[in-house]
């Protein structure tokens, strides 16, 4: 994937915002491979013909909410719900047997104790670049409520100067509001910061709704004519554009 620097990106940057999942880190081992060793931990039997489809149906899940104005309010009981509901519906559509669609509370807890993270390999170096350079650096994240303890797991928390996880804030990507907070943290006008994900909806357009600077983070192609923002390949082109 080639990569230019538009001229519309040649402008001071004071502050570079991250997304977290799939930008800075992964999961160990992928989604798909903890769902399907969780259920086999369970017994639970899943037609592999059918799951790339129930994975689909089940991630519109994480589509931006609607309305968009609404803050999200915070509980560990609502993370559960949302995440039981998420494997339910992925169950719904590839269990072979129906009736371990019910068993969605057990096969999400299972998979949260398989959970591991792996940093990408370019990331640290990224980032101690950056800071190098001066740049505040910060998280914006839609995540569950223990970001901040991942991030200390795999040694990246003490990069940044602050992590918002959506959890706690209540506002979550896209809304404008947790850019913005972003900003105020960092203290920065919004167009002196930009801001990196892998979603064109979440972090492209809800950074440019909110007035920051943007690019989207492609690490596998899957976005091929996204021209939005500047697009990448990896994470080190982004100190081609600050």
């Amino acid at each position: 994937m080639e990569f230019e620097r538009p001229s519309s990106m040649d402008r001071t940057t004071r502050a570079v915002f991250f997304d977290a999942g799939y930008t800075l880190l992964c999961m160990e081992p992928d989604q798909k491979t903890s769902f399907l060793r969780s259920c086999a931990d369970l017994g639970v039997e899943i037609d592999h013909s059918r799951l790339r489809e129930g994975i689909k149906r089940a991630s519109e899940m994480l589509a931006p909410r609607t309305p968009a104005a609404a803050k999200q309010p915070y509980s560990v009981e609502a993370v559960d719900r949302f995440w039981t509901e998420y494997h339910r519906v992925l169950l719904a559509h590839c269990a072979v047997h129906q009736s371990d669609v019910e068993r969605a509370q057990a096969v999400y807890r299972r998979f949260v104790e398989r959970l591991g993270w792996r940093v990408y390999d370019e990331v640290r170096l990224v980032l101690a670049t950056l800071r190098e350079r001066g740049i505040a650096l910060g998280i914006i994240s839609n995540w569950t409520g223990d970001l901040e303890d991942v991030l200390r797991s795999v040694e990246l928390h003490h990069h940044f100067d602050f992590v918002l996880d959506s959890a706690h804030l209540s506002w979550e990507k896209p809304q404008r509001e947790i850019f913005l907070e972003a900003v105020r943290r960092a203290r920065v006008a919004p167009g002196e910061a930009i801001h990196i994900g892998d979603s064109p909806d979440h972090d492209v357009d809800g950074a440019l709704g909110a007035g920051l600077r943007a690019a989207l983070l492609d690490r596998e192609d899957a976005h091929p004519s996204f021209d939005r923002a500047p697009r990448m390949s990896s994470l080190d082109q982004l100190l081609q554009i600050v």
